[in-house]
């Protein structure tokens, strides 16, 4: 039985649940114990399903390895939404899914739902069927939100820096890394998190190279902050509700054995519940924003997102690296057109075929960057 990785609280999980441990000889019969008629599982349920057909979705251990899914393989694993702009998104019926139902194996850390948009280069994603959903002893569904991992909590935030992006793909982990791995040079011991997206373990052990300690949405039970569909509805609220506190909850645990987090914004600015997350910078203790952009344009419209979810970033340093910061004239155009505090490249550092100069002049960028976000964290 595969139990997907974004089930992170596995002592806890097997303590309930504990014969999903065994071997393959007794999954069907186990699978028919959930599989009442009368019940349908919504966002964050977990559920008993197998693969039915091989798609191009696949699956990671619970080490972030990741692996291809095997036909008739059983699994363990919630239902989601997710409105993706790279990967494979999906929805969920307001009225839930009923057990026999063949839906999708949407997003590599897992997560099902019913897909029915998707980039064309990603191909068809892995078909699975609903066999059961998971319910303990006195009737009530399992969710994943049962098996966050036990966190402590500091009454004071550490200084957050966030690293946010114009668009998937942009290059939020390229920079948070580089930040990361200069405020750890010098002498910092930092925390950091993704708290928002779809969760991947693999994504946040990437992310955690040089950071002290590491936690992500799963790690508080959200297997992603995207609501099962974008209606405003009760279930949209609720996702956005959970994800909130689920922000807190981690940054209180990171705060107590580290001097700063760095987090990074799955996504942009747009959706996964991230300008409700964004939008009490206080609370969360915000000290610095590092925007990831594309190009002038984007870091202009990311900078007018961010005073529209909140009128406090105003006052808050913004900093633009990504493709928007690697040439000359690109800096000058953000310089001239924003009001960020700062425009740097992070970039040529890591191109082949840029100048010494060039890569001189991005090593520079890195550290004074660094050092601009030290003196907001003291």
């Amino acid at each position: 039985m595969h139990i997907v990785s974004n089930i992170r609280n596995l002592d806890k999980f097997l303590k309930y649940f504990s014969l999903a441990a065994g071997n393959a000889s007794w999954e069907k019969e186990w699978a028919q114990r959930y599989s009442a008629n009368d019940l349908r599982a919504n966002h964050y349920d977990l559920t008993v399903a197998q693969v039915v057909l091989i798609g191009s979705t696949i699956t990671e251990d619970r080490d972030g390895k990741e692996r291809g899914l095997s036909l008739g393989e059983w699994m363990i694993a919630p239902l989601i939404g997710r409105e993706s702009t790279l990967g494979h998104s999906s929805v969920l019926p307001s009225d839930g899914i009923a057990v026999g139902t063949v839906i999708d194996y949407i997003s590599t850390g897992g997560g099902l739902g019913i897909s029915v948009d998707n980039p064309p280069n990603q191909g068809n994603p892995t078909k699975v069927k609903i066999m059961g959903i998971l319910q303990y002893d006195d009737g009530r569904i399992a969710r994943s939100l049962d098996f966050a991992l036990d966190m402590r909590t500091s009454e004071k935030l550490c200084p957050v820096i966030a690293v946010v992006g114009s668009r998937s793909g942009a290059g939020k982990t390229t920079a948070a890394l580089n930040v990361i791995k200069n405020l750890h040079d010098n002498g910092n011991k930092i925390g950091v998190a993704k708290l928002s997206g779809t969760a991947q373990r693999m994504e946040i052990l990437e992310l955690a190279v040089h950071a002290n300690q590491w936690l992500d949405t799963a790690d508080a039970g959200l297997p992603t902050t995207y609501p099962p569909s974008q209606e405003n509805d009760e279930r949209t609220r609720f996702t956005v509700e959970q994800a909130i506190m689920a922000a807190e909850r981690n940054l209180r645990e990171l705060s107590i054995d580290n001097d700063i987090i760095v987090v990074e914004f799955g996504g942009d600015l747009l959706s996964a519940s991230v300008p409700e997350i964004l939008a009490n910078p206080s609370q969360l203790h915000i000290v610095a924003v590092v925007m990831v952009a594309e190009s002038a344009t984007a870091a202009i419209g990311m900078e007018q997102k961010l005073y529209k979810i909140s009128e406090r970033y105003q006052v808050i340093p913004k900093y633009v690296v990504g493709p928007s910061a690697n040439l000359r004239a690109n800096r000058n155009r953000v310089k001239r057109e924003t009001e960020c505090a700062g425009c740097y490249d992070l970039w040529n550092i890591n191109s082949k075929s840029a100048s010494q100069e060039q890569i001189e002049s991005s090593i520079a960028d890195i550290k004074e960057l660094t050092q601009n976000l030290l003196k907001h964290c003291d």
